[in-house]
């Protein structure tokens, strides 16, 4: 190759190399280090280089007598090439049982909350999966009395099992009414109560109850054993979240305070529902407390005169609920303004929140809103008594609007509103009336409302139809042309009450 004007290293610099002439050049002993490595590179595989070292492996081993520095060069070209061309270690095969548990609690979680079925069959797979994964399955357990032998098994499973109870974050309770009960009704209350007692980091507890039943459950009628387990669970420093529905608290204003004196300061949501039993009197009005609870959100009915009364105990400061942080209140089938203006003056700017479901009212009433400078979302939604071809809603709004200061905050208003009473659901008999019959003077004063200068931070305005039939784009298509350039910022939804099909339209 010298005799043609050409070296072996730059023959590799122009072609590319094959195993024969790689080899052909390090037994001449024709190469540099530098060399060899562009050989190395060159050669189009690994399977190539490993050919080349075993053929070089077998010419050195005929030819042991080399000089010292080309013995160094072989060994430790043959080094390199063995390191390049080493085959890696065989991976094992994967498993199951390889998959770290990181990975299995985020696919077991995902699965939790979208495919419950697919989660428990999770649990079947093999004893490691089954610790990981049935802890999520009881994130939210539901306690009942109806079956004494589900209730004994369940009490048993929970005490053998300690990572099921830690899981535990949302507990509901549903009790029949006390005709209905089981024959040993205690023994079912204290199977319920073992369970409560067991749960180390609940995050929520509902208690349900049969509102319109003649036997009720009473709280003076239940056992200590569960009274104690209730305010064990209100204790803990992971409960947020507490609701009471149709249970009745039929104490006097200082029992009420202790039902609650040592609930954890994280219990900051609490919904009582047709809670109070009419008892509420003014001669066992206990002292300020000591400690109270700081609420961020409340939900309660004000539908009869007792709520009322329950109401007005709740803003007195001999409550253990501190109201005037709250930055969230929803009123349930509210039938009291003056009662639910107490509440909103109470609270004053924390307000941020304001939810009222209004059963009914009498005419030229209100809510008073002129505290709430901090009220960004507004939700309003009247019952059947209300209805734009009777007993139009609308003047009611726009009186509660006027109340808002100049200076407010309102970002969102929300309206649900009926058009048609439900008897007029057999068209036969009540044929829907046309849309041309109804007063939109109403629209255009609610749209001179909102289109004045106090809500012209109020960007989001939906307003629901709910009717029986009529046609209610029309209606909106009416009622839109009177509001005027508020119109532009109104989205419109329409709800039949006689059917659960829900569209959605804006009129143009």
């Amino acid at each position: 190759m010298r005799g043609k004007g050409r070296s072996v290293g730059a023959f590799y610099h122009c072609h590319r190399c094959s195993p024969d002439v790689l080899l052909l050049s390090m037994q001449k002993r024709q190469t540099s280090v530098r060399q060899v490595g562009e050989c190395v590179a060159s050669v189009g595989s690994i399977e190539a280089l490993q050919s080349v070292v075993g053929r070089w492996r077998k010419h050195t081993q005929t030819h042991t007598r080399l000089p010292a520095p080309m013995f160094l060069l072989r060994q430790t070209w043959l080094d390199l090439l063995q390191l390049l061309t080493a085959s890696p270690p065989p991976r094992p095969p994967l498993s199951i049982a390889a998959l770290p548990a990181e990975l299995l609690l985020t696919v077991f979680a995902s699965l939790a909350d979208d495919d419950a079925a697919a989660l428990r069959a999770c649990t079947l797979v093999c004893s490691e999966w089954r610790a990981l994964a049935q802890p999520r399955l009881f994130h939210e357990i539901v306690l009942s009395t109806e079956d004494m032998r589900k209730s004994i098994a369940f009490q048993q499973f929970m005490l053998s099992s300690p990572t099921v109870r830690a899981a535990v974050r949302a507990v509901t309770v549903h009790f029949p009414d006390l005709d209905s009960w089981a024959p040993d009704r205690r023994r079912a209350a204290n199977l319920m109560a073992d369970v409560l007692e067991l749960l180390p980091r609940p995050e929520s507890l509902r208690l349900y109850g049969a509102r319109f039943s003649d036997y009720r459950i009473k709280w003076s009628r239940l056992s200590n054993h569960l009274k104690n387990s209730i305010r064990t669970l209100l204790h803990r420093p992971s409960m947020t979240t507490l609701l009471i529905d149709g249970w009745v608290l039929d104490v006097n204003h200082p029992e009420f305070n202790t039902i609650f004196a040592d609930a954890s300061t994280s219990l900051t949501s609490i919904s009582l529902l047709d809670i109070s039993d009419g008892i509420w009197g003014v001669h066992e009005v206990p002292a300020v407390p000591s400690r109270r609870l700081a609420l961020d959100k409340l939900t309660v009915t004000n539908t009869f005169s007792k709520d009322v009364k329950f109401i007005e105990w709740l803003s007195r400061p001999e409550s253990i609920f501190d109201l005037a942080q709250l930055t969230s209140l929803h009123v349930v089938e509210s039938r009291d303004d003056a009662s639910v203006s107490l509440l909103t003056s109470l609270i004053g700017p924390s307000l941020e929140h304001l939810e009222v479901n209004i059963s009914y009212t009498p005419q030229d009433s209100s809510i008073g809103l002129s505290t709430c400078t901090g009220l960004r979302s507004l939700s309003l939604s009247f019952g059947v008594f209300y209805t734009e071809l009777y007993y139009s809603s609308l003047p009611w709004i726009c009186a509660t609007l006027d109340t808002l200061s100049p200076h407010n905050a309102l970002s969102s208003l929300s309206l649900s509103l009926y058009i048609t009473h439900p008897r007029n659901t057999n068209a036969r008999v009540f044929p829907p009336p046309p849309v041309g019959r109804f007063n939109y003077d109403r629209w255009a004063r609610l749209g001179a409302v909102l289109g004045g200068p106090k809500f012209g931070g109020l960007g989001d305005v939906r307003v629901q139809l709910v009717h029986h039939g009529i046609d209610a784009r029309g209606y909106s298509l009416m009622a839109a042309g009177r509001m005027g350039e508020v119109e532009e910022r109104v989205r419109w939804r329409f709800l039949r009450d006689d059917s659960p099909d829900v569209e959605d339209a804006t009129p143009t």
